[in-house]
């Protein structure tokens, strides 16, 4: 099935820095992600033989470069930074009672935010301590960024690490331009 999905950035990445830790932000808007909720949702993640026993605002790599993140008890998502959005109402049609689908593919934007500085830069939109001693991997914060409600998940991906940015997608365009007014800061040479 051929989606029709747009982003709301476009797909833009801003990486034209070079220098070894400078910030980089990338769109993964239509990368694959789903979810599911409700008080079965960690039965029907063990039907699918995935892990299930997630503590809340965590995120997991799983072993197909996959992604398990887990907001809640009963709410998780499951995302592959790797492959272009595709059918996922296949997955969704072997839910169960008690267990509801999340298209959060239509939701939420997905920004990559990577680099050396990143909780730094981040700490000037964010009251979270992001810094890797405090938030380290696998953690994830259900926060406001720059007045934004945002889910914000530290983990690996293509082997560097990196934070997540999940947010409302018609505040996308505004949350981007914070993010590289603040990265502005970093990504400058003396």
């Amino acid at each position: 099935m051929t989606s029709n999905l747009v982003s709301p950035l476009r797909c833009l990445t801003s990486d034209d820095d070079d220098r070894s830790g400078s910030l980089k932000l990338r769109d993964l808007s239509l990368a694959t992600r789903s979810g599911v909720r409700g008080v079965h949702a960690s039965q029907w993640l063990k039907s699918e033989s995935l892990p299930h026993e997630l503590q809340p605002n965590t995120i997991e790599a799983l072993p197909d470069h996959r992604l398990l993140m887990a907001l809640s008890t009963r709410e998780f998502w499951l995302l592959d930074p790797d492959n272009p959005s595709g059918d996922t109402e296949a997955t969704f049609e072997r839910t169960k009672p008690g267990v509801w689908p999340l298209y959060n593919q239509h939701s939420h934007a997905w920004l990559v935010l990577s680099g050396e500085p990143r909780a730094d830069m981040l700490a000037k939109l964010c009251g979270v301590d992001l810094r890797s001693k405090a938030f380290p991997l696998g953690t994830v914060a259900q926060t406001q960024m720059a007045l934004v409600s945002t889910v914000i998940a530290h983990h690996l991906w293509r082997g560097e690490p990196v934070f997540s940015l999940f947010i409302d997608q018609s505040l996308t365009d505004f949350a981007w331009e914070a993010l590289q007014d603040a990265m502005a800061e970093f990504n400058t040479t003396l």
